[in-house]
């Protein structure tokens, strides 16, 4: 059982980690598809921060394990008032399963951020605001010296009381990517006697919900709808592995059709094949279709393929590198037909991953066998 319970987590965290760099990459879409509202009020002309180096200092860890994918995003709202500015400081959090003390994390995140930055504001207000004073003395009636503090730079007056500080405020966005139909943790509420009460309510999206519409996922453009249906089907189809295959070959046809930048497609198609898995056996299926499908449409290097020279130097192993040779071979033949010499194929099967890795990008780009046999020359040598 307990092993069981340590497979499960760790699957948990590798979605997560996967789910982070899409953060990181594509937060405007992130915010744009599941929380409009909030991005309407962020002015994305200004530049935005990940504050992730900050949330080990705000996170109670110790209760609940190390978390992936929290994001810590320092943004500005959109003016309300000339000459008024707001701090955003949005914690996004997603989760994959029932957690009974995620509720009280979310409430313990809030007061931390809240407590530290208001801090580095007030701090920051007073060093912007107050000059360095000078100390002078005056005489009393009495005879007593008595010290009177004075602004450099305003001949004579005492130091202004400390100006208001920027105005901020603290938002939790949440999304759930399980099962649970019944699972909605969406607020923090104490109350007690003579009035006392706290709460602390925040927005939560749950990805089972957009199985209701599911014809609008698939005619939308925002790249977030294709990570939610690979989720959907990941989890409906786990135990129907054909069916799986199915649904992983259409959404890459999907992905395609889009025609995202280059990059995009890539890291999408490194989130379809991770949260879709299939059965070990049935793999080399999947790769053949796939890249069968990538051939006809003939818009983009790196794909599935791709993904399968990835698997082979994450392995380090003879057998990773005779796949990825095989596979960039592959890529090869469909360039250049016959006339891709004998020679030149043998010195591919002979190069180390690292050199497929390279060749796997560079394969499309050579016009013909000359440039390519000048390249494996290089690589020899």
């Amino acid at each position: 059982m307990a092993k069981k319970e340590t497979t499960r987590k760790k699957t948990y965290r590798e979605t997560d980690s996967v789910w982070k760099d899409l953060l990181n990459r594509y937060l405007t879409e992130f915010m744009s598809f599941f929380f409009p509202k909030t991005y309407q009020i962020i002015n994305w002309e200004r530049e935005f921060e990940f504050l992730d180096t900050e949330l080990p200092k705000l996170s109670p860890q110790s209760q609940v394990g190390k978390r992936l994918a929290d994001k810590l995003v320092k943004a500005y709202r959109v003016e309300e008032e000339e000459g008024k500015e707001t701090w955003l400081f949005i914690h996004i959090e997603i989760q994959s399963y029932p957690d009974p003390h995620f509720e009280e994390r979310m409430c313990i995140y809030h007061y931390r951020i809240f407590d530290r930055y208001y801090e580095r504001l007030r701090q920051k207000a007073s060093e912007s605001d107050n000059p360095e004073p000078v100390t002078q003395h005056k005489t009393s009636s009495d005879n007593t010296t008595e010290p009177v503090t004075q602004d450099k730079s305003d001949k004579g007056d005492l130091v202004k009381p400390a100006p208001p500080l920027p105005k901020y405020k603290v938002l939790h966005l949440v999304v759930l990517t399980g099962v649970s139909e019944t699972y909605n943790p969406s607020q923090y509420e104490v109350t007690e006697v003579d009035g006392n009460k706290s709460l602390l309510k925040y927005p939560i999206v749950k990805l089972i919900d957009y199985n209701k519409d599911w014809a609008k996922l698939e005619r939308a453009v925002n790249p977030f709808t294709l990570v939610v249906m690979a989720h959907l089907k990941a989890q409906e189809l786990k135990d129907d592995p054909y069916q799986l295959l199915e649904w992983k070959v259409r959404l890459v046809e999907i992905l395609y059709q889009r025609k995202y930048p280059k990059e995009q497609v890539r890291q999408l198609l490194r989130f379809i094949d991770w949260i879709m898995v299939l059965p070990k056996e049935m793999e080399p299926i999947a790769q053949e279709r796939l890249a069968l499908l990538e051939e006809e449409k003939m818009a983009y290097v790196t794909s599935f393929e791709r993904l399968g020279i990835e698997k082979g130097i994450e392995k380090g192993l003879e057998k990773g590198r005779k796949v990825a040779s095989d596979i960039v071979l592959r890529q090869l033949r469909q360039k250049f037909g016959s006339t891709l010499l004998p020679e030149a194929e043998q010195q591919v099967s002979t190069l180390t991953l690292e050199q497929l890795d390279a060749l796997s990008d560079l394969s499309w780009s050579f016009p013909t066998t000359t440039e390519l046999e000048n390249w494996l020359r290089l690589q020899k040598g």
